[in-house]
C-alpha cells in the first residue's frame, strides 16, 4: 500500500526544510538550544470529494519557525524560504494544489527563553491522478 498523501506531503516538507539548513523537530519536542529550528505539524486532514475513479483530499499544515530572541530578521528570512517550499510540493501519483501560505510573526515568552516565532499555514489539495 502507497502511503498516504498527508504523509507525502510531511516528508517532503521535512527533508526540503532540513536541505535549506534549518532543523526540523516534531511538534512534541521541546525547542532545542541550537536555533534555528521548525516544527511541521498536520492540523487537519479531509477526504473532501469521492469521483468515480479517485478521491480528493485536504489538509491542513502548520510550520512553526523558531528563533532566538535577537534574530527575527534571520527567523524571517528562514520563514519566507520556508513558504518558498511549501509552493513547491510535488508527491508522485498525486495532484497537488495549495493556497497561498500565510505568514504570522510573534514573540514566545511561553518557555523560559524569549523566542522569535514565525507561523506558516497552508492547506494542501490532493487528487490521486487516476481521476485525470
Amino acid at each position: 500500500m502507497t502511503e498516504p498523501p498527508f504523509v507525502a506531503i510531511y516528508e517532503y516538507l521535512i527533508e526540503a526544510i532540513n536541505k535549506s539548513g534549518v532543523r526540523t523537530l516534531s511538534a512534541s519536542k521541546d525547542v532545542a538550544k541550537e536555533m534555528p529550528v521548525c516544527r511541521v505539524q498536520l492540523l487537519s486532514s479531509d477526504s473532501t470529494n469521492q469521483f468515480s475513479n479517485a478521491r480528493q483530499y485536504g489538509y491542513s499544515f502548520q510550520i512553526d519557525v523558531v528563533d532566538a530572541q535577537n534574530k527575527l530578521q534571520r527567523s524571517l528570512m528562514n520563514a519566507y524560504q520556508i513558504m518558498q517550499i511549501c509552493r513547491q510540493v510535488r508527491i508522485p501519483g498525486y495532484a497537488v494544489g495549495h493556497d497561498e501560505p500565510s505568514l504570522t510573526s510573534m514573540v514566545d515568552s511561553s518557555t523560559n527563553q524569549i523566542l522569535n516565532r514565525q507561523i506558516i499555514r497552508i492547506n494542501y489539495s490532493a487528487i490521486e491522478t487516476t481521476a485525470f
